[in-house]
């Protein structure tokens, strides 16, 4: 019974969340959003310049549309594309590395035990080899960022959901 109500009060007992003023990227024909939450990091380019630009989000001003990173303001409209890092390029590339390792180490370890003098290293374990090191050089490199542009199908807007505590009147 106690672990539930210090569960219950740590639950509902705050009345302001931070999570709850966050952007959306709303795509056409989709029903799921894709939420940015105060404190996560944006990778924008905005319609005056040409480079990427990197900031924390640290607050949402919801009627101005504006959005304050670490040491600016953006209006939301400025914003052009915005681009996350994808996590699994990395885990992907180094697993056809370790592929190509164990490829190879298999293969000479295979034709120095076996005892079978027909057996040898041979150019399509080198093949095998290189092209999973190639492979895990590139796909990190090709497919690191997922870019979305703003325009017709995708949006960028600005929800705050908070609820406001609402006053018990008397009668």
């Amino acid at each position: 019974m106690r672990i539930f109500l210090l569960f219950f009060f740590v639950v509902f007992g705050f009345q302001q969340l931070s999570a709850q003023k966050f952007l959306a990227i709303e795509r056409s024909g989709k029903s799921k959003n894709i939420k940015i939450f105060i404190g996560e990091m944006i990778e924008y380019k905005t319609y005056d310049s040409d480079d990427w630009s990197i900031g924390v989000i640290e607050d949402l001003l919801i009627d101005e549309d504006v959005v304050v990173l670490g040491n600016r303001y953006i209006q939301l409209s400025n914003i052009q594309k915005l681009r996350y890092a994808r996590s699994w390029t990395r885990a992907f590339g180094t697993s056809l590395f370790w592929f190509g390792v164990s490829w190879s180490g298999f293969a000479l370890v295979g034709t120095a035990t076996d005892g079978n003098p027909d057996t040898q290293y041979e150019w399509r374990d080198v093949i095998v080899t290189s092209t999973s090191w190639l492979l895990a050089w590139a796909v990190p490199k090709i497919f690191k960022y997922r870019t979305f542009t703003f325009g017709k199908r995708k949006r960028l807007r600005m929800l705050d959901l908070t609820i406001e505590p609402t006053k018990k009147s008397r009668a």
